[in-house]
């Protein structure tokens, strides 16, 4: 009972440790995916993600780079494992073999060369893998990871347990046929509905309800209260897994003496078929220093107007 009991959080850890590790890479724009132990030892992997295509039947084959960045001589194994998304900030979750595997399944059709091997200080070597797409592969995405587990295991404070640290990079395959493309705009929004000074940061949240991951592509386009265009700024597209939602910050630097009301149009498209994105949302800019002059100029006009009556009543009863 005590033994099952320890062999159940030690899952829980190893899987959370893992996690800790792929979240930090999935989905990002990094080059280079990195991790480290309790111990110190560090390791990187380049790349941190591949998008790749397949035909049914097909083999395909592609490499990793694994540095030892530590000290210490260490020994890697290499794993694979599926993923899914999890969160709307490109997180992803580890499916090991003990869970079902699912439509987007990838792992069981990899296999990586060498799967151990030990690296001095500072060397690095090539992991080759092999992908072995099925005849009867189901059109669309699927998605695993390539880990990279150090050998050894290190004391989690707090725990009784050991766990070895691992880091990896993301395979996105898409196996070609009858792929369903279908994506939405949940919500475009500002985090402000007013600003003073620069810059104004857009949100855009994609829901990807097809089968297969897509990336948004396109641009911004900020016209005025007159629905003039004042600049158009390119999108910060981010890659979104099929039964998702991401989201996709854009930022706009503005000068300080644009203000106006403005509208700020979000023009994309999505997939191979190029399918439209699109929404709106408006806000104000207003810097600070320029309701400082109004508010004067205000002041001084009606000092005028009531001081040009003042002026007439005295001249008026000099006059009589």
């Amino acid at each position: 009972m005590h033994f099952e009991k320890g062999e159940s959080m030690l899952k829980r850890i190893t899987c959370a440790v893992a996690v800790a590790f792929i979240a930090f890479i999935s989905l990002t724009n990094t080059t280079t995916s990195k991790a480290q132990d309790t111990a110190g030892r560090t390791i990187s992997v380049i790349p941190p993600s591949f998008e790749l295509y397949a035909n049914p039947g097909e083999s395909i084959t592609d490499k990793i780079r694994v540095r030892n960045d530590s000290a210490v001589e260490t020994s890697y194994t290499i794993m694979v494992e599926d993923f899914q998304a999890v969160g709307e900030e490109g997180q992803v979750n580890l499916i090991d073999d003990s869970q079902p595997s699912t439509t987007y399944s990838l792992a069981q059709w990899v296999t990586p060369t060498p799967s151990s091997f030990s690296l001095k200080p500072g060397a690095e070597r090539e992991v080759a893998f092999s992908i072995n797409v099925p005849k009867d592969a189901e059109p669309g995405g699927h998605y695993c990871s390539v880990l990279v587990k150090m050998g050894g295991e290190t004391k989690t404070e707090g725990s009784g347990a050991s766990v070895a640290s691992r880091v990896g990079s993301l395979i996105l395959l898409r196996v070609s046929g009858n792929v369903k493309e279908e994506a939405s705009v949940e919500s475009f929004t500002t985090n402000e509905n007013y600003y003073e000074k620069s810059p104004v940061n857009f949100e855009l949240r994609v829901k990807n309800a097809g089968n297969n991951h897509i990336r948004p592509k396109g641009t911004i386009v900020i016209t005025n209260i007159f629905g003039q265009k004042v600049t158009e700024i390119p999108l910060n597209g981010l890659n979104v897994l099929p039964d998702a939602i991401r989201k996709m910050d854009t930022r706009w630097e503005f000068s300080a003496s644009l203000a106006s009301r403005y509208t700020a149009t979000l023009v994309a498209t999505y997939g191979q078929q190029n399918k439209p994105l699109s929404e709106s949302v408006s806000f104000w800019v207003f810097p600070k220093y320029l309701g400082y002059v109004a508010g004067g100029i205000f002041v001084l006009i009606i000092i005028l107007i009531f001081g040009r009556k003042q002026v007439k009543r005295i001249l008026h009863n000099l006059t009589k």
